[in-house]
């Protein structure tokens, strides 16, 4: 039997709130206690006052200023070296450890101890890709905290494809690309059944914050479209916002807030509408709510997207798993929703191609190349597996 390895997770938020990023660290760490690891979590998430009234002033020199600045307190100088201190706290209580950091905000190569960086998207990336334009003087200094957190690590794991060729190009053969993950509890799915109970269904799921307001407004304006077609009645169900947020929504928009995986009924009512749907649809242009997509996509729904760049280099370009926009206007987002909808078969067939498509995005295979990675990293000084 080999033997379990110790390690510290450091994450923004705990660990073991399913709620936390996405849910990706709690995913991360438990995965990792089921395949018999130890794992000991250290909160380094900023302080919750602090942050407030730091960005409640920061916030109203922007307004004034017109700044659109993407600094924060999270990423001040002052989180900085608070932070460091619960990072050194922890280095000290548990030395032997393989430190883990689900960020590349914050390292331990300070202290020149071995450490793996699991992220999403580095901060300038965020910037030139969503907002188009160069950091300014703030946030060169983020940028610059995590130029050298990923210098500093042995090794880097990147959730998409694309940004890890990028890092690959800087960092070489330390930079990792595993695939991507479904964040859902361990089960078995029988495809046929699944898609045999919800072919014909007329429900739509839309899921994403406030952030992806803009994609909610394409969304009701292809709506009302669909209506004035007089097209066959559908219903849209958006999780994450509130009808307040879009009071120009469709009557046939059911709104359910936010719905929290952690609390029973919440989390039922979530896969309950996700089993019934028959589209997945967001259409914000950069980024289709990614994590989302996968489950809709396990549990049988095809999606109707933009292409955009992570999710066309995952999935490809042919638009097997659904059907992708093409100017987000009223009259793309009905014709793709009547492409999807109208013909039986094409349906069918795109249901089972997105199941098939992240079916194997299991959180156990992920966990255990990533410990691979850190076996070999202790054995021989460098990862094992091949560079993405």
């Amino acid at each position: 039997m080999t033997e379990p390895l110790d390690l510290t997770v450091f994450t923004l938020g705990d660990s073991r709130k399913v709620s936390t990023w996405s849910n990706v660290p709690y995913f991360f760490t438990r995965t990792l206690e089921r395949q018999g690891h130890r794992v000991q979590r250290v909160d380094i998430g900023p302080n919750r006052l602090i942050k407030l009234a730091y960005d409640l002033v920061w916030k109203g020199w922007c307004a004034l200023s017109g700044s659109g600045s993407k600094h924060e307190y999270f990423r001040s100088r002052l989180n900085q070296r608070l932070t460091e201190r619960r990072i050194d706290r922890a280095l000290e209580r548990f030395p032997r450890n393989h430190n883990i950091f689900i960020t590349f905000s914050f390292g331990a190569y300070r202290q020149q101890r071995p450490y793996s960086l699991f992220c999403d998207m580095t901060f300038e990336k965020h910037i030139h890709y969503f907002e188009d334009r160069r950091v300014d003087a703030l946030e060169a200094w983020t940028v610059q905290q995590e130029q050298r957190n990923l210098e500093g690590a042995q090794h880097i794991v990147s959730l998409f494809p694309e940004l890890a060729r990028e890092l690959v190009g800087t960092y070489g053969d330390r930079v990792k690309y595993y695939g991507n993950v479904v964040n859902m509890e361990p089960g078995e799915v029988d495809p046929q059944r699944l898609i045999a109970e919800k072919a014909g269904s007329r429900e739509i799921v839309f899921i994403g914050s406030s952030k992806y307001v803009k994609g909610l407004e394409a969304l009701a304006a292809g709506v009302n479209e669909w209506n004035a077609r007089g097209r066959a009645p559908i219903t849209i169900h958006v999780i994450g916002m509130q009808r307040n947020e879009l009071r120009s929504a469709p009557p046939n928009m059911v709104f359910h807030g936010y719905l929290d995986k952690a609390v029973e009924a919440q989390r039922v009512k979530y896969y309950d509408i996700l089993r019934r749907a028959s589209a997945f649809i967001n259409p914000t242009p950069k980024w289709g709510s990614f994590s989302a997509s996968c489950e809709a996509m396990y549990l049988c729904t095809p999606v109707v997207l933009f292409p955009y760049a992570e999710f066309v280099e995952t999935f490809g370009a042919e638009g097997t798993t659904g059907e992708f926009l093409r100017d987000g206007s009223p009259a793309d987002v009905a014709d793709a929703l009547e492409r999807l909808l109208h013909d039986g078969q094409r349906w069918r067939t795109k249901a089972l191609a997105a199941h098939k498509a992240v079916e194997h995005f299991t959180w156990d295979r992920y966990v255990r190349s990533f410990v691979e990675d850190i076996r070999a990293l202790r054995r021989n000084g460098k990862p094992a597996s091949v560079a993405a």
